[in-house]
């Protein structure tokens, strides 16, 4: 079964012709199935109050919905957080007059291949159906995004599985904690299913952990976690902007589904609290510039 997360910018009048409503919180998640295709839209619908609620739709997408209305700030942010977190694949919904301006501005960034789209909704459900993508089958690694008890059930934690898979009283490891918990039985689309391969959207029953321990942003995987503190790396800001990081500068690294909070100090980022690492690079954040999301840095 073949499984789409797509990310949703200015776009619900679409999403709501296609696909039903799911989860909804700072991010609303639509859902729709199509033979053997199933369909997460992700909507930041606390964006542009709150920066964590477009950063947290973009992580876990495969795929990009731009609809512009109008070119302004918050327009410039989002191709900004998508294009720092490498999202290459996705599609702009405008008209013809805006064509040369957009294609203007996302020439030198992640954005430059995406396809500009008028039509229908349904004619959008075929062009994504008609994307291929290339799935990483190797550790087994779970983003959790929301979670809570159900009687008769236990904690149950929904999220999207990034790569390998995961199967049905697996033991996993939780990030953070570092515990071990078990895989109780796996819903996909509401169906009872014994693997989710990567890519799939996934609502895990688990053994060995409560929803009072949990947190947006915890991983689960099949192999330990090696963790960051400190990050030694060079800051390498968007293309487009230009910024003077001095000490005591407050950021966020922001695309692990988390706004984990640190500071500049004698040119290393100091974090509060320790994060897995799960890339070579991450995305940083400061809620008083604009964009609030500007640059990268590696771990």
């Amino acid at each position: 079964m073949e499984s789409y997360s797509i990310f949703c910018y200015n776009a619900s009048d679409y999403v709501k012709e296609i696909a039903k409503v799911g989860t909804n919180s700072d991010i609303l998640l639509y859902h729709r199935k199509d033979e053997d295709i199933i369909m997460t839209f992700i909507e930041p619908v606390k964006y542009p109050e709150k920066v964590s609620s477009l950063t947290d739709s973009i992580y876990p997408s495969d795929i990009a919905i731009v609809k512009v209305s109008t070119i302004n700030k918050d327009l410039g942010e989002v191709i900004v957080a998508l294009d720092l977190m490498g999202k290459t694949r996705g599609f702009i919904i405008t008209g013809d007059e805006q064509k040369p301006v957009i294609k203007k501005i996302i020439e030198n960034t992640s954005l430059k291949d995406y396809k500009f789209f008028n039509g229908k909704p349904m004619e959008l459900i075929d062009e994504i159906k008609a994307m291929k993508i290339k799935r990483d089958e190797n550790n087994s690694m779970t983003v959790i995004d929301h979670f809570f008890k159900v009687k008769g059930v236990g904690t149950v934690a929904l999220g999207f599985v990034l790569s390998g898979t995961i199967s049905k009283h697996q033991k996993l490891i939780l990030s953070d904690l570092d515990r071990e918990v078990e895989v109780r039985s796996i819903q996909m689309n509401d169906e009872d299913v014994d693997t989710a391969a990567a890519g799939s959207r996934v609502g895990l029953a688990l053994k060995n952990i409560e929803p009072s321990d949990m947190e947006r942003g915890m991983f689960l995987s099949d192999k330990p976690f090696e963790y960051a503190e400190t990050i030694n790396g060079k800051v390498i800001p968007q293309k487009s902007l230009k910024l003077d990081l001095g000490d005591n500068f407050e950021v966020f690294v922001s695309d692990i589904m988390r706004f984990q909070r640190g500071k500049f100090e004698n040119d290393h980022i100091l974090l509060d609290r320790k994060i897995p690492i799960i890339k070579k690079t991450v995305v940083l954040a400061n809620n008083n510039i604009v964009p609030r999301v500007f640059g990268t840095v590696n771990l």
